[in-house]
């Protein structure tokens, strides 16, 4: 008999090569995850605003937070009709008049006109919301808004980037 036929086969990998490969295939996985998730996260969000002061209107939206603002825009809504409505028939009409053979610029003004109008009436209600809050904010919060306010327009971006930098 050879002695091939008398020793015990060996077959697959090492124990020790098996675990090489199982850490390796792991990191590469975890450093994957990584990129695709900072790649998913800033993929197609430019920061307009890097280097310059915050919007007030940005301010005066989080400071009413969310349920307030779901409130104003459901009692904006109900004073012409339905919200999303409204906002999907613009965006259709706005769509036929891309695709028309002639673009009808009356047409698009006509459209972006009441949308800036509206627009101008739902803000126009949010700012009045938020003068009232204030005038019922005692003193010392008010300051602390203030504070926060302050604290925002004093920390921007080290370093802008953009082309005026």
């Amino acid at each position: 008999m050879s002695n091939d036929q008398n020793s015990p086969q060996r077959s697959g990998m090492r124990p020790w090569l098996k675990v090489v490969l199982a850490l390796s295939l792991a990191l590469n996985l975890a450093v994957i995850g990584i990129a695709a998730g900072t790649a998913w996260r800033f993929h197609g969000k430019e920061d307009h605003h890097r280097g310059k002061p915050p919007m007030l209107s940005r301010f005066i939206f989080k400071d009413m937070g969310r349920h307030e603002l779901r409130r104003l825009v459901k009692d904006h809504g109900g004073e012409t009709g339905g919200l999303h409505n409204r906002r999907h028939n613009e965006m259709e009409q706005m769509i036929a008049q891309m695709r028309a053979d002639e673009l009808d610029t009356a047409a698009v003004r006509a459209i972006v006109d009441a949308h800036l109008v509206e627009t101008h009436s739902f803000m126009r209600g949010v700012a009045d919301a938020w003068e009232r809050r204030l005038e019922g904010l005692p003193l010392k919060e008010r300051r602390g808004l203030a504070d926060r306010m302050q604290q925002q327009l004093d920390n921007r971006p080290r370093h802008p980037k953009g082309p005026d930098h």
